[in-house]
């Protein structure tokens, strides 16, 4: 794959003081920064809590900072630069976050970021949760250190763009045909080592596209330069779209909404990956049934490994 400037790749830098984070932000000015920091000194107390005590900022601002230092931003309410679907960054600190966050240790147990890398999210059908389980993933990862990007190859019904509010003129699709290079198909969004790839424009042909070669070396590049590569799909049954995905794949997750998806079709998926010898290192269930936008809360069906 060309033109890839891995210069350009986010890395893991030394982390900056709360007072640079805050007035980078635009909290604080150059003269208040001043003002918290001989206010702190002479009370022999720490940046935040004097900036509090001034009534310079609030908790939450310095709460916001002190994660933003540890690599663990997340929007403040009322923030909406990102869907409010990808809760890991709009409510890091809820159970149904934690319950995320438990399905990414399972799958670093399982060699994800170091044998594994390049995760398929697929279900039976539509409106079963994988775009919101492939989003949080990939925020959940990024939030951990590791370089991620997140992958669209919906190229029939995409939504991961309108997730990470990013424009869909430039991206997977214009990529394979060499219309762009990477660094312009590529988006950049809160969490510094979390890349978005969109879709792109929509292809007539997506099936053939994705049994392209320059398709499986993209594919297949991207786990030199990130360590986990999370990639949303179609609905798995109503095309060949998500097999093929799969097959390009280091290994795939399957979700399926309680209430909705039918014990057939998940046995159907699971007997068609199973012939490709695919890897499924787990299953999860949407608690809330068909995709609610403002409620979905998931928790680990199986974790079994092979």
């Amino acid at each position: 794959m060309e033109n890839i400037d891995q210069k350009s790749l986010v890395t893991k830098e030394t982390a900056k003081d709360i007072g640079t984070i805050l007035m980078e932000a635009g909290k604080i000015t150059l003269a208040e920064l001043k003002q918290i920091v001989t206010f702190q000194k002479q009370h022999n107390i720490l940046f935040g809590e004097a900036a509090v005590k001034l009534h310079i900022l609030e908790e939450e601002d310095v709460a916001w900072a002190l994660a933003v230092q540890f690599s663990y931003p997340y929007l403040k309410k009322g923030e909406n630069t990102i869907s409010k679907e990808v809760v890991a960054i709009h409510e890091p600190f809820s159970p149904q976050v934690e319950t995320i966050r438990t399905i990414r240790s399972e799958m670093v147990l399982s060699g994800v970021g170091k044998t594994i890398k390049t995760i398929a999210v697929i279900s039976p059908g539509e409106g079963e949760g994988k775009t919101f389980v492939a989003s949080n993933l990939a925020a959940v990862f990024a939030q951990l250190g590791s370089k991620t990007i997140l992958m669209d190859l919906n190229f029939r019904r995409p939504r991961v763009h309108e997730i990470f509010h990013v424009r869909n003129n430039c991206g997977l699709s214009n990529l394979i045909i060499k219309r762009v290079d990477f660094n312009q198909a590529v988006h950049f969004r809160l969490i510094p080592s979390l890349h978005i790839l969109p879709s792109g424009t929509r292809p007539p042909n997506p099936v053939e596209l994705l049994g392209w070669q320059e398709t499986k070396e993209i594919v297949s590049s991207m786990k030199d330069i990130y360590d986990v590569v999370i990639i949303d799909t179609p609905s798995f049954l109503k095309t060949g779209d998500a097999l093929l995905i799969s097959n390009l794949s280091d290994a795939v997750i399957i979700v399926v909404a309680k209430g909705y998806t039918k014990v057939g079709s998940f046995a159907m998926v699971k007997k068609q990956l199973d012939s490709s010898g695919v890897r499924i290192i787990g299953s999860l269930i949407n608690e809330t049934g068909k995709r609610n936008k403002r409620s979905s809360t998931f928790k680990v069906r199986r974790s079994t490994l092979k």
